[in-house]
């Protein structure tokens, strides 16, 4: 399994001691986890660019020097100023490495170039799905091949090709992606236009109401 080790240091905890870490250009965390007391640690520039270099579903080994701990985590919840964007809380979830875990891990899609030269667009609605698998088993990501796709195919998440052992949490109905054609010139399909003609027309008939008895 592909891990990095990343070094924290030890923090106080409470509003003000967050404060106080973030002022020195520290990004305050927890790390929890089952059966074990939160710990506070504090991560410095550097180690905050390992632990983004990877998806979230990724396995960190974090190394506090002292006190001494360390502890396999994956990045939980990520907090950030709703303004300007930068990093207020950390969520670091302590995890067994032999108990299953679940996991958000990215859709690569494939073939988006091949589907261009049938005159095809694809319209992404989900780019990543959730997994339970073991935590060395997590992939870097799924792969969907859409080269072979025609106008109006859909793919679900049921239909994306899993390695074995690597259970789906996602609904397997939810939407992945779906081939559809441009419009040209700002012409309508025929369906758009029946709609446009109905709504012009003010729908179906209306029916005379009928007096209440």
């Amino acid at each position: 399994m592909d891990q990095d080790v990343i070094f924290v240091k030890p923090r106080a905890t409470g509003k003000g001691a967050a404060r106080a870490c973030r002022r020195e250009g520290l990004v305050p965390a927890i790390v929890y986890g089952k059966n074990t007391e939160p710990v506070p640690v504090a991560l410095d520039s550097k180690a905050v660019r390992q632990l983004f270099a990877r998806t979230q579903g990724h396995i960190h080994h974090i190394v506090m020097e002292d006190p001494k701990f360390e502890a396999d985590v994956m990045v939980q919840d990520v907090a950030r100023d709703p303004i300007t964007g930068s990093l207020l809380h950390l969520d670091l979830h302590k995890i067994s490495l032999t108990e299953k875990v679940r996991a958000e891990v990215p859709i690569t899609i494939v073939g988006e170039t091949e589907l261009e030269k049938k005159g095809l667009i694809l319209q992404r609605q989900l780019r990543e799905i959730t997994v339970e698998c073991l935590p060395a088993e997590i992939p870097d990501s799924v792969v969907l091949d859409v080269s072979g796709l025609s106008v109006g195919d859909t793919v679900t998440a049921g239909e994306l090709s899993l390695p074995s052992g690597i259970r789906l949490v996602t609904s397997p109905s939810e939407v992945v992606a779906v081939a559809v054609a441009p419009k040209i010139g700002g012409e309508m399909t025929e369906a758009e236009a029946g709609e446009g003609a109905q709504k012009e027309t003010g729908g179906t008939e209306e029916k005379p109401a009928t007096p209440h008895a």
